[in-house]
């Protein structure tokens, strides 16, 4: 009946699988519950442990292949008819949260949203966490303007024939650019308040790194008339100034302020308006080395 998916890089998995297969275990549904790992370097003893449950069952890729090819690559090879794609490094809120997606699982696409840790981590950890709180969260967004693929919910069907972009290798957009392809082809998406908890263990470096990532594949997609400009606030914003010709004036102020903004992100009160000026001075730049 559910096929429960997890892609895997360098994290320890066991306490997510270990609440998935218990709260699917008090249902009388047929279930199975795949880990793959993208070739990690990290926690391989400890995520082989996947084996010990019933109808689990985890793999290591030879080589690292992606975000968008590793989820590709688990629905090809699951076996049920309805998908559940499940992030590491987030954790069910609610002990009902398996049972919320079965009581939606008619629907063709659900997505369940993604919520913070109520307790904020220490620097550097406190950037990405304040990002899923600000941006993320689920109580702080318009239900429909949420793209999450954190937690989502898919007939096998509908995803065979839309797949996510395994031109995009980096991190970044590629949620933006499947969801869109569903909405394009006029599914419908059911949204519902069954959200993931991100446990922000990306500290500042590995954000910001992650966030570069995504500016490169946001450019990447539009230049190849992948997504358009105005898509992203940031891209949008871009334009506008580069109409007036001051995103070469962003981009200056950008070098030059580039190792104080990375201080602050480090802090333990980063600012989310100098995150947004980085992303804004990152996209620019890169712009005007093309």
């Amino acid at each position: 009946m559910l096929s429960i998916l997890i892609p895997v890089y360098n994290y320890n998995i066991i306490p997510l699988i270990k609440e998935v297969h218990q709260q699917i275990s008090l249902r009388n549904v047929s279930f199975e519950i795949l880990v793959f790992d993208d070739h990690s370097d990290h926690f391989i003893k400890e995520n082989n442990d996947v084996h010990e449950l019933s109808n689990c069952s985890f793999k290591k890729l030879p080589k690292n292949i992606g975000r968008s090819a590793i989820r590709n690559l688990l629905a090809s090879e699951a076996t049920y008819d309805s998908l559940l794609f499940i992030d590491a490094g987030t954790f069910p809120e609610r002990k009902n949260f398996i049972k919320t997606y079965l009581d939606n699982i008619n629907h063709k696409v659900v997505t369940g949203g993604m919520t913070y840790l109520k307790k904020p981590p220490n620097k550097p950890y406190r950037l990405r966490w304040m990002y899923t709180k600000k941006r993320e969260s689920l109580s702080n967004r318009n239900k429909r303007s949420i793209v999450c693929s954190s937690n989502f919910l898919i007939q096998k069907e509908i995803f065979e024939t839309i797949k996510f972009d395994e031109s995009l290798e980096k991190y970044g957009c590629e949620d933006v650019v499947f969801f869109d392809a569903i909405t394009n082809k006029n599914i419908p998406i059911t949204y519902i308040d069954n959200p993931v908890v991100h446990d922000a263990n990306d500290n500042a470096e590995a954000f910001i790194i992650k966030t570069e990532q995504a500016i490169e594949n946001l450019i990447v997609l539009i230049n190849t008339n992948k997504l358009s400009y105005d898509r992203y606030k940031v891209s949008s914003m871009y334009y506008k100034m580069n109409k007036i010709k001051t995103d070469k004036i962003i981009s200056f102020i950008f070098r030059i302020s580039r190792n104080l903004l990375k201080r602050n992100f480090n802090s333990s009160y980063p600012s989310i308006v100098c995150y947004d000026f980085y992303r804004l001075g990152y996209f620019c730049l890169i712009k005007n080395k093309i």
